[in-house]
């Protein structure tokens, strides 16, 4: 008997700015709501669509600098609006926590730059105002402009970067897993007890990085910790990712290197005692779609004519450190950055750097070269979806727009029925916390496997 596909996950992929990272310039297309950025109604609307097609989650991604390395400074950012302005997402998700009742909401947020004490009030307050529907994409950080902008004279190095977020997490995990027993809130008006005595306690942590005394000022939320979103691909990063992350988020698109990739993090996830199914992988994906095959090449020639090369350069300056606008064609890039090194070598960690004129190729198109796009008919598009997943064995997809809101709603009104045809797209709405739909077995909280639950207090 054939088996069944198993309906893969979907999410939004979005930037509180006008020009996002992927395409930059696709603001200036006549079609685009980008300059609503800071509306709520715009937000609103998005959050409404993405819930009516049932995906599983709204994510922001977030920067806390201007990209400021092509050609020595911020104009072409600013001119371009590359991540710029960047408003804080986690302004929105309480306002479109209320305007839903399923959707889930993932919030970037830095290791680097925040305190675990105040993140974890953060989140802790947000998992209670919204069920349990919130994740968090865990970042260390990759921009010297914000390494600035908190007081540093330059990023820290990569490494350090690593061995800070190992105890931050550390120390997030004590306050929102173990400082409060799981049943330490009785809340009992008749005894006057909210919480029984010695249920919650200090964390008296004191470490290399950071001295917190705790416990955490939340208490218990639905999920305790946010479900875990994380993107690191050097091998410190999968290592990071093998230790903490529930899903994985990949900017990959070749599926074999995809699928290598996500044996290696599963392989090390095992060595640490975390069973198989543990760690979930989505990846970007673009979508460019129409009722017949013309139409949607045509849509696809449309975009080309709107995205513009030179934006997305400075986009790469910024995410890599590398200002591309002083390297012929011929030179090969440096690797030697404290920025996303995975965006400077041709393959996987330690292969070959890639010559500026390889990346200005790559970024030639508005799919960059580098980015997972399926275009075509909606049934085309289902049967590259069902073909890349399957080879690749990911767990799921990030909508990352071209075109906001035609993209997404393309996807939600063309895409989605030719998925669900196929079991590949789950119709059903969507209920409970955001780790319960993830996890088998529908649990609430972090596996006890995991270096949080492991601190959870009965």
């Amino acid at each position: 008997m054939t088996q069944s596909p198993t309906p893969l996950l979907f999410a939004l992929y979005e930037q509180a700015s006008v020009g996002c990272g992927g395409a930059p310039s696709m603001w200036t297309h006549p079609l685009d709501e980008r300059l609503q950025v800071n509306s709520l109604d715009r937000w609103r609307d998005t959050a409404l669509t993405a819930e009516q097609a049932n995906l599983d989650a709204l994510f922001f991604a977030d920067v806390l600098g201007l990209y400021d390395v092509y050609g020595g400074s911020a104009d072409a950012a600013l001119q371009w609006a590359v991540e710029a302005p960047a408003t804080d997402p986690f302004m929105y998700v309480p306002a479109l926590a209320a305007l839903t009742e399923r959707l889930a909401f993932v919030v970037r947020a830095y290791t680097t730059y925040e305190h675990p004490f105040s993140l974890a009030r953060r989140f802790g307050t947000l998992d209670h105002l919204s069920g349990g529907r919130i994740g968090w994409n865990i970042v260390t950080s990759y921009l010297s402009s914000a390494a600035r902008n908190f007081g540093m004279d330059e990023m820290l190095k990569h490494g350090d970067r690593y061995a800070r977020a190992d105890e931050f997490m550390e120390v997030f995990y004590k306050l929102l897993e173990g400082s409060w027993d799981q049943s330490a809130v009785v809340a009992d008006k008749e005894s006057r007890t909210y919480a029984r005595p010695g249920s919650v306690r200090p964390i008296s942590h004191v470490g290399e990085h950071y001295r917190v005394d705790g416990p955490a000022l939340t208490s218990p939320s639905p999920q305790r910790t946010p479900t875990l979103f994380q993107a690191g691909w050097s091998p410190r990063g999968r290592q990071f990712a093998a230790e903490h992350a529930e899903v994985i988020l990949l900017p990959k698109k070749e599926p074999h290197e995809i699928a290598e990739g996500l044996a290696d993090i599963r392989s090390r996830a095992r060595t640490l005692g975390r069973p198989d199914g543990a760690v979930r992988s989505m990846a970007l994906a673009r979508i460019v779609t129409a009722p017949t095959a013309s139409e949607a090449q045509e849509k696809f020639e449309d975009l080309q004519r709107t995205y513009r090369v030179e934006a997305q350069l400075v986009s790469y300056a910024g995410d890599t450190g590398i200002d591309l606008s002083q390297y012929r064609d011929d030179e090969p890039l440096t690797t030697e950055t404290n920025g996303l090194t995975s965006y400077v070598v041709k393959g996987g960690p330690g292969s070959e750097p890639l010559t500026a004129g390889d990346v200005r190729r790559k970024f030639s198109s508005v799919t960059r070269g580098t980015d997972l796009v399926f275009v075509g008919t909606p049934a085309s598009v289902a049967e590259q979806i069902a073909e890349h997943s399957s080879v690749s064995g990911l767990d799921g997809y990030m909508i990352n727009p071209l075109i906001r809101p035609g993209s997404l709603n393309d996807f939600a009104e063309l895409v989605v029925p030719e998925l669900a045809k196929r079991g590949l797209y789950d119709t059903d709405p969507q209920s409970g916390t955001l780790r319960s739909r993830l996890r088998a077995d529908g649990a609430d909280l972090l596996d006890p496997s995991h270096p949080g639950g492991r601190l959870r207090r009965p």
